[in-house]
């Protein structure tokens, strides 16, 4: 087909665009910017990407964490999360375990390369910027390497057709970035073996995690609540206890931690102290009303999917909002319920998403219940939990 002038995902689509040139135009090496990377982006392009002699992604960071911010964030445990929580999203089946398979196959290979850009340097600004550059053609515009740049998002990109161009950035304005001070070089070796300890992975499980795996299989069907409820969302026993605990405390305290361990299910005992004190807290011409504050990948991925699975309404806001230095208090100070998930972030008082989380909690409405989530109250010191 004839390459378009530009991409906008409505007539002329990106995914399309990139295996054409590929594959129809013998483009065979390729350096690509992009903010975010999605495995999905990768297993829609496997076919193209295989045909490519060399291949060197370089991963931005998320442009939501602001400077003030990276002090308090670990980057590479925080892309490191991401990856995994793309993979836990996903049902378990044969043909995406082989997909996953492929890819580290895929990465394993010497001729594609990896990094992390800014991860090593606090001062190092946002690469915000989304290119494909080919041997002979280049893509400059606002797609990043996921399914949504492919196809979803209504974006727009500029394909430029000339060789003395696409050889300049690549040589005077990608290399740079690659080979900047602050860019994680061993970042594909951290991917492998994120894709390997996911459950799509090869990594070899422990004893104790197969029994414990055979006990819940065997057991399972007795693990929910006993007898009735009005309630939709059912815990598990060790989560109801968690639940009615947590209950005590916001009855006593107006506050309280649940800091269980990952995977033990902190988000379905918020959700059923949300579900509780929203139906709790009901009377007549005055229906009360929760925050959620929580990292920006957990804002639609859990938290808002969550919500809609169980009818429960509730504003759900991301850290990265909070941390703004205008970010508008008076939006939530009304709200009867904050909840702040990955609360461990908000541990360093001294920057913003602390300050307004605190002025949040303090104005507006006289003894607000909060609720922190948390599987690391504790990392450095005490001091943390103050």
């Amino acid at each position: 087909m004839a390459l378009p002038d530009y991409i906008d995902n409505d007539r002329h689509k990106l995914e399309s665009v990139l295996k054409d040139l590929i594959l129809n135009d013998s483009q065979t090496k390729l350096d690509i910017a992009t903010g975010f990377f999605r495995i999905e982006a990768w297993i829609r392009l496997e076919e193209a990407f295989n045909s490519l002699t060399n291949l060197r992604l370089l991963i931005g960071r998320d442009p939501a964490i602001l400077p003030a911010e990276r002090s308090s964030i670990d980057l590479k445990r925080y892309f490191r999360r991401d990856v995994q929580e793309q993979l836990e999203g996903e049902p378990f089946n044969i043909t995406y375990k082989r997909q996953i398979d492929r890819l580290i196959a895929y990465l394993q290979q010497h001729h594609i390369q990896v990094r992390l850009f800014g991860v090593l340097s606090e001062k190092t600004p946002f690469l915000h910027a989304k290119a494909y550059i080919f041997n002979d053609y280049s893509i400059i515009g606002s797609s990043n390497l996921t399914p949504s740049g492919l196809d979803g998002n209504t974006e727009l990109n500029v394909l430029i057709k000339q060789t003395a161009i696409a050889r300049d950035l690549r040589v005077n304005w990608f290399a740079k970035f690659w080979d900047d001070k602050s860019v994680d070089t061993d970042y594909k070796a951290k991917l492998i073996d994120a894709l390997n300890a996911s459950k799509f992975g090869s990594k070899p499980y422990t004893p104790y995690q197969v029994f414990v795996k055979a006990l819940y299989e065997l057991f399972k069907d007795d693990t929910g609540l006993e007898g009735s409820d009005r309630t939709s969302l059912q815990l598990a026993t060790f989560q109801q206890e968690g639940f009615e605990r947590a209950v005590r405390l916001l009855e006593t305290h107006r506050a309280c931690m649940v800091a269980d361990a990952v995977g033990l299910g902190k988000t379905f005992i918020g959700l059923r102290l949300l579900d509780h004190y929203l139906i709790k807290d009901r009377r007549p011409g005055y229906v009360p009303r929760a925050v959620i504050i929580c990292p920006a990948q957990l804002r639609n991925l859990v938290w808002v999917k969550k919500l809609d699975e169980f009818g429960i309404k509730a504003d759900v806001i991301s850290q990265e909002e909070i941390s703004r230095q205008g970010f508008d208090i008076k939006r939530f100070s009304k709200h009867d319920l904050v909840l702040v998930d990955e609360s461990h972030n908000f541990r360093n008082s001294a920057t913003n998403r602390y300050r307004n989380l605190q002025k949040l909690i303090v104005s507006g409405k006289r003894n607000k219940r909060v609720v922190l989530l948390t599987a690391t109250p504790i990392n450095n010191s005490l001091y943390d939990l103050y």
